[in-house]
């Protein structure tokens, strides 16, 4: 008779349930919603480091309203990918996060004046080919 290693007796503790199609779907759906917070909290945390250049202090950082906003922000949409991993393929979702930077490519060029160049059009391209391919992989 194989013993058991402590891993598998706590891996057999916990519960397995099959998520449902709708499930799935939603935790797809709150990645996205993720990979869009976690792009405006990258915004706000960049023009929180402006602000903090006419303020360098600690006084400064605490007052720091957009580099605030930007970190809870940022803290929401971690909260919000911890729920969508409840349901859905770790191998599906994750790679999903690699969206934002798409997200924030497009903002830098909109807010904040940035060149787009063939380089980073490449780049964005490539992102959202792997994303794709990745999501081909799904379980139905």
């Amino acid at each position: 008779m194989p013993t058991e290693t402590p891993d598998s007796v706590i891996l057999n503790k916990v519960p397995v349930t099959a998520s449902t199609v709708e499930q799935k779907r939603r935790s797809l759906l709150m990645i996205v919603a993720f990979t869009v917070l976690a792009a405006a909290a990258q915004v706000l945390m960049k023009f929180g480091t402006m602000h903090l250049k006419l303020h360098p202090s600690f006084a400064g950082l605490l007052t720091d309203f957009p580099l605030i906003g930007g970190m809870l922000l940022y803290g929401v949409g971690a909260a919000l990918m911890v729920v969508a991993l409840r349901h859905g393929e770790l191998s599906v979702l994750y790679p999903l996060i690699s969206l934002s930077y798409v997200w924030v490519a497009i903002l830098s060029v909109v807010v904040f004046g940035e060149v787009m160049n063939p380089y980073k059009i490449a780049g964005i391209c490539t992102i959202m080919a792997g994303v794709a391919v990745l999501g081909m992989g799904a379980h139905k």
